[in-house]
């Protein structure tokens, strides 16, 4: 009865949602988060976020790469380690045609910790979203049977995490492979508020699924020294995972002990198949990276999706300036700027839309080990054609990073 009443109002849904300004503890995300396992969220560094999310390939000597864990070699000088913690805060304004809605919201962006076994061998470990549910919509003027028609308020909250483990060995001179141990777990929270227009009947539907999983990454770095300068190439495989997990949906009605409380295998969720490959330049003063992800959605799975689901591609580039890493402070701070763009992996009424984004950066030293590091997000996300959202995300995330020497004993002479 439960998987009858969702499908069909999910079904009118994108035909006649308005984004709603609840009080209290309001859902914020993107409201195209209510399918599968929401928004996919971008895996990257806080210094890589202000370079469009370009990742792949930058094997820089001052921060962490916590997508290729093969591009940690240059990395560290005399520090073998590096803690890196952030914060961010952002505010998604909804057109929908004539009417328009702004929530905010902020969090946890991110933590992660880098050191150093060896000149050939490093490793990173992490914690950082991997989707994020959140969506307050309300849908009115329902049509079901019999003439009655009902007014829907769909919320959803949660989301999934990423605890990883990377290691990159230096397998032969400038050639770096990486693994990376990734334990995906969280709740998907969907509710539905139901209110007869008609009759005055109330009832609400409440659905919470928990997944997890354990799987590994493969990464690739190769280097080429040119003179005072660096060429760096990067590739990264995931394979397809199958989530496992339980779901627990519940049926209730004001003033009534849950007539309807049943909890089951989780639903299948497949996530895609990722290949992504990457190129940098780097020297003292200039980093620019470019890099192509390919996602095989179409052959994915996930749960409230009635159409064939779109293989993605992705585009990023970045620029970061320094211009004199030895110099004043002022041309010591880091500057950067990037791009990128990728279509969705939805259709909603037979249209297709994408995203896209500008970043920029700063990376501010402080006079001992360490910089605090600010990213600004620019995103446009869906479109108002077919009567559906487009969402246009500012974000700011700030991020402090501490190096230091451990475990090395000084040397006297």
């Amino acid at each position: 009865m439960i998987r009858h009443l969702s499908f069909l109002f999910i079904k009118v849904i994108i035909l006649t949602l308005t984004v709603t300004n609840a009080r209290g503890q309001t859902p914020f995300g993107s409201v195209y988060s209510i399918f599968g396992v929401g928004e996919i969220q971008p895996q990257s560094s806080i210094q890589s976020s202000g370079m469009g999310f370009a990742s792949i390939a930058i094997n820089s000597p001052y921060w962490a790469n916590t997508v290729n864990p093969a591009a940690n070699t240059n990395l560290g000088g005399i520090y073998t380690h590096i803690f890196d913690f952030g914060v961010y805060y952002a505010q998604i304004n909804y057109d929908k045609q004539s009417t328009s809605e702004t929530l905010s919201g902020g969090g946890i962006s991110h933590l992660s910790y880098w050191y150093r076994f060896s000149n050939k061998w490093t490793g990173i470990i992490g914690i950082s979203p991997y989707s994020k549910v959140g969506y307050n919509i309300t849908s009115n003027k329902i049509a079901v049977e019999e003439g009655n028609t009902y007014s829907v308020n769909y919320k959803g909250t949660g989301g999934l995490n990423k605890i990883y483990f990377g290691q990159g060995y230096e397998v032969i001179k400038n050639l770096t492979l990486g693994v990376t141990v990734n334990y995906i777990m969280g709740n998907l929270r969907h509710e539905e508020h139901v209110t007869g227009l008609s009759n005055g009947t109330t009832f609400e539907v409440v659905n919470q699924t928990s997944l997890h999983k354990l799987d590994l990454d493969f990464s690739a770095n190769y280097k080429i020294n040119i003179k005072d300068s660096q060429l760096s190439i990067g590739a990264i495989y995931n394979d397809k995972r199958e989530l496992s997990g339980t779901t627990t949906q519940k049926l209730t009605e004001p003033d009534v002990e849950a007539f309807y409380d049943e909890s089951e295998k989780a639903s299948t969720y497949i996530l895609p198949e990722k290949y992504g490959a990457g190129i940098s330049f780097l020297n003292k003063k200039l980093m620019i990276s470019g890099e192509i992800e390919f996602n095989r959605w179409s052959e994915a799975i996930i749960e409230n999706s009635e159409s064939n689901l779109n293989d993605t591609w992705r585009f990023a580039g970045g620029i970061e300036l320094t211009p004199d890493r030895e110099g004043p402070y002022l041309s010591r701070v880091n500057y950067r700027i990037g791009y990128f763009t990728e279509n969705s992996y939805l259709t909603i009424e037979d249209t297709k839309f994408g995203n896209q984004g500008i970043t920029l950066g700063l990376g501010i030293p402080f006079k001992s080990n360490g910089a605090m590091n600010i990213a600004y997000l620019w995103q446009s996300n869906g479109t108002t054609s077919n009567n559906l959202i487009l969402e246009t995300t500012h974000k700011i995330t700030l991020a402090f990073s501490i190096r230091n020497v451990w475990f090395v004993k000084s040397k006297y002479q």
